[in-house]
């Protein structure tokens, strides 16, 4: 009956439908930011989404997070004001 039950948890903990359970875990008290800015470019096949938001431990920064859905359409840019 052990074996069932631990065969079961495990099974229950493996499934997709928890696949964003272990992200919640290890990220539970972890602030959230909003970005100061958010928008999409238009373009040929591609739809990219920019993220742009100041760091916490330099105001004096930008930094712009472009997120494209064709394969390698990440990026990531710092920017000095």
């Amino acid at each position: 009956m052990r074996i069932k039950l631990i065969a079961f948890i495990a099974a229950l903990l493996l499934t997709p439908v928890h696949a964003g359970l272990w992200e919640k875990i290890t990220t539970m008290g972890v602030k959230t930011v909003t970005p100061t800015s958010e928008y999409l470019i238009e373009t040929p096949g591609w739809n990219i989404r920019v993220y742009e938001w100041t760091p916490a431990d330099n105001p004096n920064t930008r930094c712009l997070f472009a997120a494209g859905s064709q394969k390698g359409g990440v990026a990531c840019y710092s920017i000095n004001d």
